[in-house]
């Protein structure tokens, strides 16, 4: 019975529209499954917010996506333990 745990993190974005582009982008270019979610409360960002939930694998290749698109994000943050990744 020992199986993997699949680490995941959240990277936060201030506005829906945001977070739902950066969805479409990185499913239609990098084919990267992603989650829309509600930011926790308990996550260090300000403000109401949205996530995208994805695997901590695709951290790197997330992040270029949301740095190269000039696209506004309060960061990355592990889903386990709320640490800012980015």
């Amino acid at each position: 019975m020992g199986g993997c745990v699949m680490d995941y993190c959240l990277v936060v974005f201030a506005s829906a529209t945001t977070v739902n582009r950066v969805k479409s982008v990185l499913k239609r270019k990098l084919n990267i499954e992603s989650e829309i979610v509600q930011t926790p409360g308990a996550l260090p960002a300000d403000g109401c917010s949205y996530s995208l939930r994805i695997k901590l694998g695709d951290v790197d290749r997330v992040w270029t996506i949301v740095k190269n698109s000039n696209l506004s994000s309060k960061g990355v943050f592990r889903e386990s333990d709320f640490r800012k990744l980015k």
